[in-house]
């Protein structure tokens, strides 16, 4: 029987430099003399979509939300076929996955709910407690607050009045607008929750930090998007052993 190709298929344009900053680092985390010893990697960079932070706060285009998100991944598993393992690259865009699976039940084996695969990891390293940074759409969906306590895993995030902190970072990088005082000034907000598990539940966020991450030993940051890559990695490791 011939064998599958191993496909990557990411779900992006939520934003777009996030969606790029991903895919660079899918590219570092397969090493490669040649080009053809990588993963094939299919983006849909689906950028024209509706917001998925106004979908849940003020369920503003909320069914276009979901078909948008749901056709995305019904055309990476057409284009990638069945060995296909789909990264949705937004974290506020999983609250919609519990909609988009009722309809269409055979798409799950195909998704890797990094939300789910976050808690998974945390749990076998035994953490019972984190800090979640966010859009306020995700923070207010308690999507983490859901997912995490399953696996025994208390979830705090910040108050309403930090939001425009957090929506101040996000937007810097969906506008590439990012300079080193930008990067300092982000690596000193990490410092202020120095004494918590910090998840990073926004990509943008996951962008940002890796401008910092060499410098910020002080924090325990937790990206998502890393246990996902993580996961791709071992999966086309077991493959082609």
């Amino acid at each position: 029987m011939e064998k599958k190709e191993f496909v990557i298929g990411i779900v992006g344009g939520m934003g777009s430099y996030a969606t790029l900053s991903f895919f660079e680092r899918i590219l570092d985390r397969f090493p490669a003399k040649k080009e053809w010893e990588r993963p094939r990697v299919i983006i849909d960079n689906r950028c024209t979509m509706p917001s998925r932070v106004r979908a849940v706060l003020y369920n503003e285009k909320r069914e276009e939300v979901i078909e948008s998100i749901q056709e995305s991944i019904e055309y990476l598993v057409k284009m990638g076929g069945e060995n296909t393992n789909i990264i949705l690259a937004c974290n506020t865009s999983h609250i919609f996955l519990y909609d988009i699976l009722k309809r269409a039940p055979q798409l799950k084996g195909y998704i890797i709910n990094i939300i789910e695969e976050c808690a998974k990891m945390l749990q076998v390293q035994n953490v019972s407690e984190v800090f979640v940074i966010a859009t306020e759409g995700t923070i207010e969906s308690q999507i983490y607050h859901t997912v995490f306590e399953k696996y025994g895993i208390k979830v705090q995030a910040p108050c309403e009045n930090e939001y425009s902190g957090m929506r101040y970072y996000i937007e810097l990088v969906k506008q590439n607008k990012l300079d080193d005082n930008h990067i300092s000034e982000f690596e000193k907000y990490l410092m202020d929750f120095k004494q918590k598990n910090i998840v990073l539940g926004c990509t943008e966020f996951s962008a940002l930090y890796r401008h910092v991450k060499h410098r910020s030993d002080q924090v325990n940051v937790i990206d998502p998007l890393d246990v996902a890559l993580e996961i791709l990695r071992m999966r086309w490791k077991t493959e082609h052993e």
